[in-house]
């Protein structure tokens, strides 16, 4: 199950944990713990991350303004990471190169485990194949031994 809100991410701590949290979980809370549960908000959820952690989702896709370490340490790991590459400014606008340079930086220095690599929400349209295609040689040659 795949929800997008990015609406939460304009609130402050205060009234995300009054007008927002008690809802989303709520909304989490209604579908089958079996499920897969991803949450898509990549506005400024930085005052709030650590209330994310018990919502009941099992997937995080965050802005990529947020530091992929910063949002783990502060999630407490307790859930999946799923981003964090610039979905216009690489995906689209950027050349197979600079996908691939953003993919290293990334990776480099990351924790991997629980982490979903992607372009925001999902690929934008006008990536170009060529991108796609080197954002997966990046992940391969990072992550092979």
């Amino acid at each position: 199950m795949f929800i997008l809100d990015d609406i939460p991410g304009f609130l402050s701590r205060q009234y995300y944990q009054e007008f927002a949290h008690p809802y989303l979980k709520q909304v989490f809370d209604s579908f089958p713990k079996e499920w897969v549960k991803v949450y898509h908000n990549d506005a400024n959820i930085g005052p709030f991350l650590e209330d994310l952690a018990d919502v009941g989702f099992d997937v995080l896709n965050w802005t990529h303004k947020l530091d992929l370490n910063e949002v783990r340490r502060r999630t407490g790991g307790k859930i999946c990471l799923m981003g964090n590459i610039a979905p216009l400014e690489i995906g689209v606008r950027g050349t197979p190169q600079d996908v691939k340079t953003a993919v290293s930086n990334e990776l480099r220095n990351a924790d991997r485990d629980g982490l979903i690599l992607s372009v925001g929400g999902g690929v934008s349209p006008g990536m170009p194949g060529s991108n796609i295609a080197a954002m997966v040689e990046a992940v391969r040659e990072a992550t092979s031994p």
